[in-house]
């Protein structure tokens, strides 16, 4: 089975898409690996989601990694990046995704080949960077892209030594331009490169996107995917969002969807 890797911190605005993410990927025959900061003691919030995805029988694991405060939202981006050294079969696909974004159609990506990575959308970012929706190869070129080491690892050799104020907001595009730098420094994998923009803008065809004020107008068999309104737990947001869910799973019993909305509000 295929793997979609996404990470999160414990913001709500992000965490909050976690189960939802995960139950789009299932759906779609990808298992979830998410890369989270390790924490001293549960969330409220990620006891909720746990048992959650144990009730709904939810293919998705954790995995963790360490650093400063700070850096979280950083390390996390970046994190998806070393997913494959993390165990997983070699010749597995591994496509890198976003917490927030809902992927309805992955007849678009084509099978994974042997050193060589695939980067879907990269009209969509500024110059010398490639966008992580969607990075996909499989796991042994991904291995020959990142190096030896574990994740931890890659991500105290890539962050570790930096240090500022507003580490977030100076280093908001690290993953991206990380993809782009490890591609093009490495002659053991080859890379082909599909564009998505809408001509003039950074916009992608085929999905339906939050800042789209048309979006529900939008609704499409021909559609990939949906970067989700947050957040998720507003209430103009949530009736987006179920109302996506619905049209793009018409058959699925979807209550589950509003009891989790509910029992999250509740603990923020």
């Amino acid at each position: 089975m295929p793997t979609a890797v996404i990470s999160t911190t414990y913001d709500p605005k992000y965490l909050w898409y976690l189960p939802i993410t995960t139950w789009v990927w299932n759906k779609m025959g990808f298992k979830v690996v998410c890369f989270m900061p390790r924490m001293d003691k549960l969330h409220n919030t990620v006891i909720l989601i746990n048992q959650l995805q144990q009730e709904l029988g939810l293919n998705q694991k954790h995995k963790f990694f360490d650093c400063p405060e700070n850096k979280e939202a950083t390390y996390s981006q970046c994190s998806r990046l070393y997913a494959s050294a993390v165990d997983l079969p070699e010749d597995e696909t591994l496509v890198i995704s976003d917490i927030d974004m809902l992927v309805f159609n992955t007849d678009y990506f084509l099978p994974a080949a042997d050193g060589i990575i695939d980067i879907y959308g990269a009209d969509l970012v500024p110059p010398n960077q490639y966008p992580m929706c969607y990075a996909v190869a499989n796991v042994g070129t991904w291995r020959k892209l990142i190096g030896e080491g574990t994740p931890q690892q890659h991500l105290d050799r890539l962050l570790g030594h930096i240090e500022c104020e507003g580490f977030r907001g100076n280093f908001w595009s690290k993953d991206q331009e990380t993809l782009h730098n490890l591609i093009h420094s490495n002659d053991e994998v080859d890379y082909r490169l599909h564009n998505r923009a809408k001509p003039g803008t950074q916009f992608a065809t085929q999905r339906l996107d939050r800042d789209d004020s048309f979006i529900l107008e939008r609704l499409s068999p021909d559609i990939w995917d949906y970067h989700c309104n947050r957040p998720g737990y507003e209430p103009q947001n949530f009736e987006k969002i179920m109302a996506i869910l619905s049209y793009y799973f018409p058959h699925e019993d979807l209550s589950w969807v509003n009891e989790y909305n509910e029992k999250f509000k509740q603990l923020l």
